[in-house]
């Protein structure tokens, strides 16, 4: 009987040896899975980080739209357009048709929006510095004078052209004619609200408020005098003389547009002499994220 035992613990034995490599053989296949399933997921985070990439990309430079009224004196203006981080075109040539076929000087520097581009990862804001004075800084050219400006051909540095939608530059050649209202001080702050101080310095009625792009900005611009939110419906108000009136303006604009206008207060005194006072609105930029691409890239179609 214990003979017969033993022999049947021989028999058993090499099961319980073969038992090992039988659960090594299950950990390495776990194992391979686990290397495989990675190597799927490191494949479609890398095809997924391409096709994400490949959508941020734009194909050519995207313009802003730029709102301006350019008055005597104001021989500089600007252009603003959004271009890849990575590229290296550069603007060659620029010629607005409104005014003729000849290019116009310029410069190109994105420099001095580096403010504006903290963020490296997609874009850049690029700044072209339009100069239209030679010479005589004081007075417009002739063929500026109270001419608009919508569109501009523009030649880069790779050879390649675009016809572009600039938006609305107009060039005034008027002076502008106070009366009874001195400006004292401005105070502008980086959330766009801005307060001009001015001294009264006669009876005067401000008769209005008068500015370019009524249309563009639209809801977007609120005005008050002294405090007040005012509407076409505020007007006349009285003013006395030897004291001041603080007049301020809220700017709530599309972040997609750069603006350079003034509002001007309309006056008139006692004796029916109109004048005007001017508040200047010009844009503060954000950085390229801020700004809407997708809008910008599909108003820029057919250019």
């Amino acid at each position: 009987m214990k003979l017969f035992k033993e022999l049947l613990n021989i028999r058993s034995s090499p099961s319980k040896i073969t038992s090992k490599p039988r659960e090594v053989n299950v950990f390495s296949k776990l194992h391979k899975n686990l290397i495989i399933y990675g190597l799927v997921l490191l494949l479609f985070c890398w095809i997924g980080n391409i096709l994400y990439y490949n959508n941020k990309e734009i194909k050519k430079p995207l313009f802003l739209k730029h709102y301006y009224a350019l008055q005597d004196g104001m021989g500089d203006f600007n252009l603003y357009y959004v271009q890849n981080i990575n590229s290296q075109d550069k603007v060659s040539s620029i010629v607005f048709p409104e005014i003729g076929q000849n290019p116009v000087n310029f410069t190109e520097n994105d420099d001095n929006n580096a403010y504006c581009n903290i963020d490296k990862r997609y874009y850049a804001l690029k700044t072209i510095r339009i100069t239209i004075y030679n010479g005589d800084s004081n007075n417009m050219p002739a063929e500026y004078k109270n001419k608009i400006i919508t569109k501009a051909k523009i030649q880069f540095s790779n050879g390649k052209s675009m016809n572009v939608s600039l938006g609305k530059i107009y060039f005034a050649s008027e002076k502008i004619k106070d009366n009874g209202l001195e400006q004292r001080s401005t105070t502008v702050s980086t959330d766009n609200i801005a307060y001009y101080t001015y001294w009264i310095k006669k009876d005067i009625m401000i008769t209005g408020i008068d500015y370019q792009f009524e249309k563009q900005v639209k809801g977007m611009l609120e005005i008050n005098i002294d405090g007040k939110a005012i509407s076409k419906n505020s007007f006349p108000i009285r003013l006395y003389s030897v004291g001041m009136v603080s007049i301020g303006d809220k700017m709530n604009l599309n972040k997609n547009n750069a603006y350079f206008f003034n509002f001007h207060i309309l006056t008139e005194d006692l004796q029916g002499n109109k004048g005007k006072s001017s508040c200047f609105i010009g844009s503060i930029f954000q950085p390229p994220e801020n700004l809407d691409v997708d809008t910008l890239k599909k108003n820029s179609r057919g250019e």
